[in-house]
């Protein structure tokens, strides 16, 4: 009976060119999962099939639900180890457990292969069908799957600068393979490929829901777009190697599908509290003192600065792991200096070891580099300090080399953080660059004599320089254009692994492996929280690092398109991310780099960045009106970094999105869609709604049809309306004041008043007064959720050292529960004062204590604003109120504060 549930065997096909039959069906293990062979069908065979280029004769299916929305499926070579990318998230089979499939109805063909899904109504999901039309290609270095899903919005397939929905014309074309390209505009033509590689994509139905596709691979690989008659998209994965590993998902809502997918890939790692702080860098700081010189404006023109950050300045002639004593004598003295103003310091980590460094000595010695198949040794490639090599992060021995040399930075620099970059690997040089004297370094030399090699016999037969010299299909334009050569290889231990571990296969894991070993240094050798910020990344990186989108320009466009990259690193499970604000290449002027301050302050990461040679673009370059822009604007969010805080940590323990469009939570509102690459939410309950043209003083955010609350004011801007499914269309002034922000009825939002306590530094918040604002929806409910903890401890999800609040408010109570409690406190944490937006009255309230006692608070009413305000003078700590009755007195006299507001004056 759950065979027929779950894999309805659908009647036979006609037949088509480019298809598998199936040889065999039989059930194995238990009756979630299905195995089977495939052979290769008479007219499957590529056109000018090459020798270098064979089909895969003979194939293995599985077909596997490893959720209850979840549908795994993989095809193999049945006679031969192809690559696969290692599996870095052990446990993601912890939270998945085989169940029938919830309103998913799998079917597959037997001659040619294919396979459809359903939903339980009988609405196609996803179809491979040949009359799809999809496909299936299986050779050695050429495989596609296509496939046909009802919609012509497809989102994710990233790291793109494109808009969010993928489906840009008739035919769209996106490559994926991490390149060392600053923010080419993605069009839809293809080889416009940049920092990161993320073959997953989601697509709204006709319903509304939200579904869902991952293909687990490293290899170099197009999507292709094709727009249908019908309204839906074909899709074509067009991939260089590997095999087909495919997971589909299927959900109502964005974040559950989202949610889904990070549970395989890795959740989110919980990154420090101070690092949704302001950030300051810039490339072309010569000495310590200009560095110096920016922290102490900071604080003159009383703008809040919580980390600055060194580009490759502070380096000796760019080398890693090394200061120019010369120039950044100090440093050292510096970042202590900075941790007593409770501020942080960040360097730069490039991913080349420069030649003949001492740490290229220590990494030979180890024989710890990727090796080249044209000298068998180091290979070579060229990046800021010349010659470099990179360490194989598939060697045992990398990982204590790269520790080694952070911890020699730590000691001459404190750092608290680390970013690294150029770690696509990118590359000056065509392929490799090996230097004229490399193979008569007298040094090196004598080190090779001593290494035993692994598989050193079968380096020729393995590694051949010429072996991808033609290949039939080549995404994103030329494999080597930017970065080390394809032929490049790594450590092995067994024949198929010298085989496979080549860039060929691995060069997009090269950035993601580099996290994995910063994280580890940070945990076990510092034991401190990690933040670390990262260029390249790939499917899972979330789970160790940050990201910035990477080098962009200074443009109005630029800074609009960094929306839909803020978006698409949520979908891939990287929450914290920003771009460089007043953008990195090119000059900023006052209007662009004011309105990006504003919007970018509300980025997770806010950064202001630029490169060398460009003007300064602080605030101050560009007069009062920019200084006062950027301080309100950064205290307006250190205003709800609480809020954003709780964001992050649930997304942590969830997965998810932190920063989502509109449509995320109204997905049956066309307009709250079209607003996509204008507006953003931070959480659930707070719309963004920036200045993101030249000359416009206005904005004009669309709010979907609930109560909205005017951040400043708190009075309610829209109210919901019963009889319409559209929402309001607002015009706004934007003036340098203030970013438009509004609070969805509903919520519950923690808030500390930064902008009138000119708070600098993200630990005032600490002990700053919280206000708890309850936005009433128009049912009068509202709900929310507050962690506290110290925002800087390791592990502090694992080790449970946390206080998660959950906060509902129906029929004029307010619950408090905890999720989860420990024993620290915060000042903070105090009950002081409830802000009720969309009360109708003056009322009373009492706090109900755990203890079972009472403690009364004071009120007043804003009748114009329709804010009730109730004040508590005690000292009770929120986790131990039970609920709060509106309404009720208790304890303590009551203040009635009338306002203008007429109906009070019946009282």
């Amino acid at each position: 009976e759950i065979f027929a549930l779950l894999f309805l065997l659908a009647v036979s096909l006609a037949d088509d060119n480019n298809h598998y039959y199936v040889q065999t069906g039989t059930e194995v293990k238990d009756t979630y999962k299905w195995t089977f062979d495939i052979k290769s069908h008479n007219s499957y065979r590529l056109r000018d099939v090459k020798a270098s280029n064979p089909e895969i004769m003979n194939g293995k299916v599985l077909m596997e639900s490893v959720d209850e929305k979840v549908l795994h499926v993989k095809i193999w070579d049945a006679d031969k180890v192809r690559w696969e990318p290692p599996v870095f998230n052990e446990k993601q089979y912890d939270y998945y457990t085989p169940k029938v499939m919830d309103n998913m109805r799998v079917s597959y063909n037997e001659d040619p292969f294919a396979i459809w899904i359903t939903d339980s109504d009988g609405t196609i999901i996803f179809d491979s069908r040949p009359s799809a039309p999809g496909s299936l290609k299986f050779n050695d270095k050429y495989l596609e799957f296509g496939v046909k899903v009802p919609s012509e919005r497809i989102f994710g397939i990233g790291e793109h600068v494109a808009p969010f929905n993928k489906v840009q014309r008739d035919e769209s074309k996106y490559s994926l393979w991490n390149k060392d390209a600053p923010s080419p505009y993605s069009d839809g033509s293809g080889n416009r490929n940049t920092y990161g590689h993320h073959p997953f994509f989601t697509y709204q139905l006709p319903n509304k829901k939200i579904a869902g596709m991952f293909f687990r691979t490293s290899n170099a690989i197009d999507y292709v777009l094709k727009k249908n008659y019908d309204g839906s998209t074909s899709v074509y994965h067009k991939a260089i190697g590997g095999v087909f590993d495919f997971y589909f998902f299927y959900s109502g809502t964005m974040d559950d599908v989202l949610k889904k997918y990070h549970s395989l890939i890795g959740r989110p790692y919980l990154p420090t509290f101070w690092s949704l702080g302001f950030h300051q860098c810039r490339y072309g700081w010569h000495t310590l003192d200009e560095v110096k010189d920016v922290v102490n404006k900071y604080d003159q023109y009383d703008i809040p600065l919580e980390v600055i950050w060194n580009d490759i300045d502070y380096m000796d002639a760019y080398a890693d792991f090394t200061v120019d004593n010369n120039r950044f004598a100090g440093l050292l003295q510096f970042t202590k200096a900075m941790h007593a103003k409770d501020q942080y310091f960040v360097p730069i980590v490039d991913a080349g070891i420069k030649y003949k460094s001492e740490y290229y000595y220590k990494g030979v010695a180890k024989d710890a580099f990727i090796k080249s198949a044209n000298t068998k040794k180091t290979l070579i490639g060229k990046v800021w300090p010349g010659e470099a090599a990179f360490l194989d992060w598939f060697h045992p021995e990398s990982e204590g080399i790269w520790h080694e040399g952070l911890q020699h930075l730590y000691s001459m620099a404190e750092f608290d953080g680390i970013w690294i970059d150029m770690n696509e690997i990118a590359n000056f040089c065509y392929g490799e660059c090996p230097p004229k004297d490399m193979l008569e370094d007298e040094k090196a030399k004598g080190i090779w004599a001593q290494i035993k090699r692994s598989l050193s016999d079968k380096d020729d037969a393995n590694h051949d320089p010429h072996e991808f010299d033609n290949l039939p299909y080549v995404p994103g334009g030329n494999l080597n254009d930017k970065a080390i050569s394809v032929t490049g290889y790594h450590y092995s231990t067994n024949d198929d692994e010298d085989r496979l571990r080549k860039e060929y296969n691995t060069h997009v894991l090269w950035g993601f492996m580099e996290s994995i070993a910063t994280n580890t240094y940070f945990n076990k050798v510092l034991k401190k929280r990690p933040f670390i910020l990262t260029r390249s990344n790939w499917a899972g990186s979330g789970k160790y690092t940050s990201l910035w989108l990477g080098d962009n320009f200074s443009n109005w466009d630029n800074m609009r398109q960094s929306i839909a990259g803020m978006f698409g690193m949520q979908m891939y499970g990287i929450p914290l991310v920003g771009a460089d604000m007043c953008g990195f290449i090119g000059g900023s002027n006052k209007e662009l780099c004011g309105r990006w301050m504003q919007m970018g302050s509300f980025y997770p990461f806010s950064r202001n960045h630029n490169a060398i040679n460009n003007p300064d673009q602080y605030p101050w370059n560009y007069g009062d009106d920019i200084v006062k822009a950027s301080k309100n604007a950064i205290r307006q969010k250190y205003s709800i970094l609480r809020y954003y805080y709780t964001n992050l940590f649930e997304v942590s323990l969830e997965g998810g999105s932190m920063m989502k469009p509109l449509f995320f939570e109204f997905p049956e509102d066309e307009t709250a869609y079209s607003k996509t690459p204008y507006m953003f939410m931070a959480g659930k309950y707070i719309v963004v709604s920036p200045v993101l043209f030249q000359n416009n003083w206005k904005t004009y955010p669309y709010l979907p049809n609930c109560n909205w609350y005017d951040f400043r004011t708190r009075e309610m801007a829209v109210s919901y309306n019963p009889g319409s499914s559209q929402g309001k269309n607002l015009d706004l002034d934007a003036t340098w004041d203030y970013v438009v922000l509004h609070i969805r009825g509903g919520g519950i939002i923690p808030f500390q008043d930064a902008l009138g306590n000119r708070v600098r530094r993200t630990k005032e918040l600490l002990s700053l007064e919280l206000d708890l604002i309850v936005a009433l929806d128009h049912e009068n409910k509202a709900q929310g959720r507050m962690v506290v903890d110290d925002g800087v401890s390791l592990d502090t999800i694992e080790n449970k050292i946390y206080r998660h609040y959950d906060f509902k408010y129906e029929n004029n109570k307010l619950s408090v529960s905890l999720l989860n409690d420990y024993d620290q406190h915060f000042d903070f944490e105090k009950v002081k004062k409830i802000s009720i937006l969309g009360a109708t009255s003056q009322q009373n309230g009492c706090i109900h204590l755990t203890t079972g006692g009472t403690q009364g608070l004071t009120s007043s009413f804003d009748g114009g604003k329709k804010v009730l305000t109730l004040t508590s003078t005690g000292d009770k700590y929120w986790s131990e109120v039970s609920f709060i009755q509106i309404g009720e007195s208790c304890q303590t006299t009551q203040l009635n504060l009338l306002t203008s507001f007429d109906g009070l004056q019946k009282l």
